[in-house]
């Protein structure tokens, strides 16, 4: 939720650039505080291409993660008119954390690429990539925007290596699976709280004990939930608290999504809280 002491304006810009047969790159849409545009590397395998969405940001401005946090817009990338596309997916690298003087939000500065993964429907055909965006971008004003953005994938294109260079660069930040040999959430304990219950997150941070760590926390569909506080960190081991207070879940309990940052590394897991614990 974005709160009312901000001066929102409201920008709107609808445009559909034209990506050649081949060409590694859309037209940039520009907007107040940045612009958008889609990438491609081109085909990396027989029908699957990688693909991108490119954020670049003016200096002080940010745009959000997919679940914002205490305040703002998360993105709304809409696929669905794309021409021969089978399958899709999208994946978002590890985010930041901000502090307006309000309110924390999970953020991204200076700009992001977010990897797309496409699957053909005919392998033999290229695909024309569509991307209906809406998203916000925000400093002293937050300015919601719209772009329309189109791609076309061929299968004979040749591999733009500097949109290869971009699109791997943030395949790297994306959060991977937690491994029982590197950085991971441990616990999830549900104890009493003063509004509603709170989870105790405990973690192990592998050796990269001394640098900076930072967790996130994506609850189900119509969540609105804060950022996990930092409560004690001793050598390899660090504890946040957050309260489940706006944390949505059905009549047995709700998935809880926690991206465990340590410094350059990030793993993502799922952990369930049961309903019961939850009252």
């Amino acid at each position: 939720m974005i709160r009312l002491q901000r001066l929102f304006a409201v920008l709107v810009l609808l445009a559909v650039p034209t990506g050649g047969a081949g060409a590694g790159v859309s037209d940039w849409v520009t907007v107040q505080g940045g612009a958008v545009r889609l990438v491609s590397a081109g085909r990396i395998a027989d029908g699957t291409y990688l693909a991108g969405l490119e954020f670049a940001l003016d200096p002080g401005w940010h745009t959000y993660w997919r679940f914002p946090g205490e305040a703002g817009i998360p993105p709304e990338i809409d696929l669905s008119g794309s021409a021969n596309m089978a399958a899709s997916r999208i994946h978002y690298p590890a985010p930041e954390r901000f502090f307006d003087g309000f309110s924390s939000s999970i953020v991204y500065h200076d700009g992001v690429v977010l990897p797309i993964e496409v699957e053909a429907g005919d392998a033999a055909a290229p695909v024309d990539l569509t991307a209906a965006v809406f998203f916000g971008l925000c400093n002293d004003i937050c300015i919601p925007a719209e772009a329309r953005l189109a791609l076309t994938l061929d299968p004979n294109g040749r591999t733009d290596t500097v949109s290869l260079k971009a699109i791997r660069a943030a395949q790297a930040a994306v959060p991977a699976p937690a491994a029982a040999d590197g950085p991971r959430v441990v616990s999830v304990d549900v104890v009493p709280g003063k509004r509603a219950p709170k989870l105790i997150i405990a973690a192990e941070l592998a050796e990269a004990s001394d640098q900076t760590i930072d967790l996130f926390a994506e609850g189900p569909p119509g969540s609105s939930i804060a950022l996990p506080d930092l409560v004690s960190r001793d050598g390899g081991r660090a504890v946040w608290s957050l309260s489940t207070r706006g944390l949505r879940h059905d009549g047995t309990g709700a998935d809880l999504r926690l991206v465990l940052v340590v410094g350059d590394r990030a793993s993502e897991s799922v952990h369930r809280v049961n309903a019961a614990s939850l009252k």
